[in-house]
């Protein structure tokens, strides 16, 4: 897993998802902040950082904001927590909790579910304003 110290929340992916971490400043398009979906957060700095660039939706490269520490190791299975039914339905883009050696909480993203500005909507390309 790769894990990112967020000072809102943590969060992590699976290695394998990882094709390379990069300054921010060497990113030409927008990164994603995964954690804004999930609701109102404080504000990230917008200068500095680094990005975690993964395969996302459509097996585009995708850059996620990271914004504190990296680490990567591994997870034991027993450590992978399923999420709450309500939870799960709601929060398409997290697939787990993880369980760090610390006892502190990750969130396990689903990669899929991230989307970018350049995603086009369901039903998008249909739309007469669009033509």
């Amino acid at each position: 897993m790769v894990r990112v110290h967020d000072p809102r929340v943590r969060w992590c992916v699976r290695a394998a998802d990882v094709l390379r971490i990069v300054p921010a400043a060497e990113w030409s398009a927008a990164p994603v902040d995964v954690l804004a979906s999930l609701g109102p957060l404080p504000r990230l700095p917008t200068r500095g950082g680094r990005v975690v660039v993964v395969h996302g939706a459509s097996g585009r490269e995708t850059a996620l904001i990271a914004a504190g520490a990296i680490d990567v190791g591994d997870v034991d299975a027993g450590d992978v927590l399923a999420l709450p039914a309500t939870f799960a339905e709601t929060a398409r883009t997290i697939a787990a909790i993880i369980v760090a050696p610390d006892a502190s909480l990750s969130l396990l993203l689903e990669l899929t579910a991230v989307t970018t500005p350049d995603d086009t909507v369901v039903g998008e390309d249909l739309c007469p304003s669009h033509s």
